[in-house]
């Protein structure tokens, strides 16, 4: 039987290399003093409706009615859970808060390069500070991971945006058409230019305003904040805007201004950021964020400002194989094998591999005599370990034991009582 569409299964050398990912994502948040937290994969329903974009709501999420009539669904992202839990334990938290989590996520999509309806999501989020600052650090942090992949800056594009420049420009004072304006101008880049164009023309009050909605991805972060069109809080948002990308320079971090970014999740109320692979095949973002200062207060009793973002496992894995970063081998020789050599000695076996294990010394042990020696160390170098270790009649008469080192093909006696710190030193070596 198959999995079930748009899903995975791990096996040992998948899951290797999904471990390697999450390590270096884990080492770089730990850098930045943030700490991991996990949240059931199972949500009330409710969190994400008017939370959530309404694309995901209506059209993406798993939900479903359990048997004590309750509507719930599976997370289809993380910053809705993580906004209840700090509600949930405010009084006793200490911001700001520096928080990540890597977890598995669903969305009912249509599977492609780069997106599957289950995937795993490094997110991110930095809360209780309303100055730039803390998305400076955020975006830092964004740019630092894919580095420590062995990336370079020009194997990648950043965009960011203002939510608020392009409300105050547009000057769409009904924030649930502004909301939906947002829907659309996220799909410029997602699908046909033509069918782009038919839905900003049905969208549009008048021929003004089309031309606006149109103009805003020709236009330079300085056009904005000469245009006289921009209120108060535009004008605000794109001084913050500009010292924000100035910050960033400053510390040798490239980004760019790029109005087309918009973002489709309706949380977002300010400075929102997408991470682009450069190779053309690869169209998804690779990592999506930005301020949400009033997520907490719709599910708390105050706004409580945010920033964070996410960067999920499939587009990375696709952008570490394009530009070759993946590591040479995950598949480096190494724990011990003890080999099954007499039914006599099957005692000694178990006392051998727990004593090994005291050690801290992977050990697996044949459970069963299979063939000569020869199909034992076999079934060794399958399993991708580094020694064997033996243990006969022999080898006890002489109180000796004998070690194989399949990487090297040499074999060794040494006194018994010297083993583990043999094979201590060895894996140091």
């Amino acid at each position: 039987m198959q999995t079930y569409i748009g899903t995975r299964d791990f096996f040992p050398k998948e899951s290797r290399y999904r471990e390697w990912m999450f390590s270096i994502q884990r080492k770089v948040c730990t850098l930045y003093g943030y700490e991991e937290y996990s949240s059931p994969l199972l949500e009330y329903l409710d969190l994400y409706q008017s939370k959530s974009s309404e694309e995901i709501v209506d059209g993406q999420i798993y939900s479903f009615e359990d048997r004590g009539k309750r509507k719930v669904a599976i997370r289809p992202e993380m910053t809705p859970s993580i906004a209840r839990m700090i509600h949930l334990k405010e009084r006793e938290l200490t911001f700001p808060i520096r928080w990540y989590s890597i977890a598995n996520f669903m969305r009912y999509e249509r599977p492609g390069r780069g997106r599957l309806r289950e995937f795993f999501q490094l997110n991110t989020d930095l809360v209780g500070i309303s100055s730039p600052s803390a998305d400076v650090e955020i975006m830092m942090i964004a740019i630092d991971i894919l580095r420590s992949y062995g990336a370079s800056d020009t194997d990648f594009k950043v965009g960011f945006s203002d939510r608020r420049i392009l409300s105050s420009y547009l000057q769409i004072e009904n924030e649930e058409r502004f909301r939906r304006v947002i829907r659309v101008l996220d799909k410029r880049n997602k699908i046909d230019q033509n069918d782009f164009a038919q839905m900003i023309h049905e969208l549009a009050v008048d021929v003004q305003e089309e031309k606006k909605m149109h103009s805003i991805f020709d236009m330079e972060l300085e056009d904005f904040m000469r245009s006289s069109l921009l209120d108060q809080e535009g004008r605000q948002a794109s001084q913050e805007l500009s010292q924000f990308n100035s910050s960033l320079k400053e510390k040798g971090y490239k980004i760019q201004f790029d109005p087309s970014i918009v973002r489709g999740f309706d949380y977002y109320t300010g400075m929102i950021f997408e991470v682009y692979d450069k190779v053309s095949s690869n169209r998804r973002s690779l990592i999506g964020g930005g301020r949400y200062d009033r997520l907490l207060g719709m599910i708390g009793k105050r706004d409580i400002p945010a920033v964070g973002f996410g960067l999920g496992d499939v587009s990375l894995e696709n952008f570490l194989q394009s530009h070759h970063l993946s590591p040479v081998s995950l598949e480096e020789p190494q724990g011990v094998w003890i080999a099954f050599v007499s039914e006599l000695l099957e005692k000694e076996y178990f006392h051998l591999a727990t004593e090994l294990r005291k050690g801290g010394i992977q050990t697996e042990q044949s459970l069963q005599a299979k063939g000569r020696l020869g199909k034992q160390f076999e079934t060794a170098q399958k399993k991708n370990k580094r020694y064997v270790v033996i243990l006969g009649e022999d080898e006890i008469g002489k109180n000796e034991i004998s070690i194989k080192d399949l990487v090297r093909g040499e074999q060794t006696k040494i006194p018994r009582s010297s083993l583990v710190e043999y094979l201590q030193n060895a894996d140091r070596n």
